[in-house]
Parts: structure tokens; sequence; C-alpha cells
């Protein structure tokens, strides 16, 4: 698949893991969304999760902090507004634990400039 941003959820960090250490390309970036308050020691986690499963680390991916609405499982008014315009317009459900914060973090990214033009972006919801 031909795509520059692979995006995820993050409660673990063994799919961001998993997803970087697949990536093919050197131009191709993985970024996940931790849906965890004080989610930053999924840093060092991805990093023990290549190395125990493939041996080796990579630097192609980075964690977003700041989409979390006050913890695993919590949300707040403005997410639950989200997933339901969300649905509304792709007749998608979207999970309010996972898969919103990261879409909800993805859209913000997108409209702040986080990306440059043309980028291809694919998110992950599982």
């Amino acid at each position: 698949m031909d795509f520059d941003v692979i995006c995820c959820a993050c409660g673990t960090g063994g799919t961001l893991a998993g997803i970087a250490a697949g990536l093919q390309s050197d131009q191709q970036h993985a970024l996940g969304f931790a849906v965890l308050k004080g989610g930053s020691f999924l840093d060092d986690e991805v990093r023990r999760l290549q190395l125990e499963a493939f041996e080796t680390t990579t630097e192609n991916w980075s964690l977003e902090y700041d989409f979390h609405f006050g913890g695993y499982a919590k949300k707040q008014p403005a997410l639950t507004a989200f997933i339901e315009d969300f649905e509304m317009r792709h007749g998608i459900t979207l999970d309010w634990v996972y898969e919103a914060k990261m879409m909800y973090g993805l859209f913000t990214r997108i409209t702040q400039g986080a990306f440059a033009p043309g980028t291809s972006v694919v998110a992950v919801l599982s």
C-alpha cells in the first residue's frame, strides 16, 4: 500500500511497535495516539516490544499524547459530539475508547497543518 503516514490508537504500544517494524519505506512514518493519560511511558514500551519481537528498534514512529480525553475508557462531550458527527458524515461508528480518540487527534493535527499538502495518511480502525 502506498502511503506516507499510518496512524493507530495506542493502549499498550503493541500495534504501533508492529506497524512501525513492518514499514517498507524510509519515507513512511507510524503515528500512535495514546489513549492513556500519562502515556509517555509508551515510548520505552514500543522500543521494548520491538526489541523483544524483532531484535531491533526503529525510529520511524512517534506518539501523540494530547488526545486521551481524561484517560483510558474516559470521554468528554467533545469526543461524543465528534463520534456522532463522524457517524453521520461517514456511516462509521467509532469505538470511543480507542478509535474516536485517534481520529479526533488525527483530524485536529490535520487542521493544525501537521501534514504537508499531498501527504497520504492511513488510519487503522480495528
